[in-house]
């Protein structure tokens, strides 16, 4: 087997960040439907909220960032969990006075961009918040035109567009844009 060179190792880094977006994805999906669900009414009746599936939401929330640092190997994870996690219970709150669903999608999609380790790129954290921010605008365009689409959107856009804007760094990085 031949040595790796910087190059195959900042492509075995994104390989691996994309193994953990897409395991961390798959959990996220138990922690955000039961939490968005919480949040659903049935027409004609009176509005309420199902704390046991906020609870629910809550709980798995952690193991979703978990997931991300370990699995993409962030020597920092643990302290970048703990950071994401205040983050998505302040931008839960904070824009989640306004929707929940779109709460839940900005704190796992920062909380995501803080735990995934970060490849040799430059400005690759900008370049992730970016496209967190536009996966919440997306988001909640499809939340007024299209309601179960932004729904779903929200659950699964905000760490799978974290790889997507690694790839764009990466690309323009070595472009020499």
């Amino acid at each position: 087997m031949a040595p790796r060179g910087a190059a195959g190792g900042a492509v075995d880094i994104r390989r691996r960040n994309w193994l953990a977006l897409a395991l961390g994805t798959v959990v996220m999906t138990f922690s955000y439907f039961p939490y968005a669900a919480a949040f659903t009414t049935a027409a004609g009746e009176e509005p309420r909220i199902d704390t046991g599936l906020v609870a629910v939401g809550l709980v798995v929330a952690p193991l979703v960032f978990i997931v991300t640092g370990v699995v993409s190997r962030n020597p920092q994870f643990a302290a970048r969990v703990l950071r994401a996690m205040g983050l998505l219970l302040l931008l839960g709150l904070g824009v989640g006075l306004a929707s929940p669903v779109l709460g839940a999608t900005a704190g796992f999609g920062v909380g995501g961009a803080l735990t995934l380790r970060e490849p040799d790129v430059p400005q690759v954290f900008a370049w992730r918040l970016g496209a967190v921010a536009g996966a919440v605008v997306y988001t909640f365009l499809l939340l007024v035109v299209l309601p179960p689409a932004g729904v779903v959107t929200g659950g699964l856009l905000p760490l799978l567009i974290i790889g997507f804007a690694d790839e764009f760094a990466a690309w323009r990085a070595g472009s020499g844009s």
